[in-house]
């Protein structure tokens, strides 16, 4: 009996587990190095963990480690109806931020950018964003929207559109960044 119980508690409970499906994709040291760019990217973009005592940068400092080896990625949508994007699924930060259509950079150029006029459910937060890595910043807006991760959508949700991006983000493979730190680590 008691082993029927147990049963039927982990049946009860493997309903409850949320997957978010997973891509591979070329590394950007992989991309780098086909291109004969990663001693170059090296050399430009040293990883510097010493940043993230740097009082300069004030507010919403976090440090990012060189992600050139980072391949894999989930999928999520932004807005109604969904634009989907490629994040990394982050546990040193807190923000999710995708790029926008006013993003000037040439890091956006090869990602994905979220239109807030093709969403009805986007609204205005009116506040800006900046967000300082090792390797660069991003620096952007927020609004609200649904955003929807492994088929669970959440409404009025806060996030970031960026405006401009770090160089070195030109070689994610991934459009953006969705945090799953503590809250107090949030720029936003």
């Amino acid at each position: 009996m008691k082993w029927a119980i147990a049963v039927c508690a982990m049946v009860a409970l493997s309903e409850c587990l949320v997957q978010v499906p997973l891509e591979k994709g070329k590394t950007a040291r992989e991309i780098l190095e086909e291109q004969g760019l990663w001693e170059e990217y090296r050399h430009k973009y040293p990883y510097n963990p010493m940043v993230k005592f740097d009082n300069s940068f004030a507010v919403g400092t976090q440090s990012m480690t060189n992600d050139a080896d980072l391949a894999y990625f989930g999928i999520i949508s932004i807005g109604t109806p969904p634009q989907s994007f490629k994040v990394v699924f982050d546990t040193g930060s807190s923000n999710l931020w995708v790029p926008s259509t006013y993003c000037s950079s040439p890091a956006c150029n090869n990602h994905d950018k979220f239109n807030p006029g093709l969403s009805s459910t986007y609204r205005q937060n009116g506040a800006s964003l900046r967000i300082q890595y090792g390797t660069g910043s991003m620096i952007g807006f927020l609004g609200y929207d649904t955003v929807t991760v492994g088929g669970f959508a959440v409404q009025n949700q806060i996030f970031g559109l960026s405006t401009s991006e770090a160089p070195f983000m030109q070689y994610m493979r991934a459009d953006g960044i969705l945090g799953l730190a503590y809250p107090r680590l949030s720029a936003s």
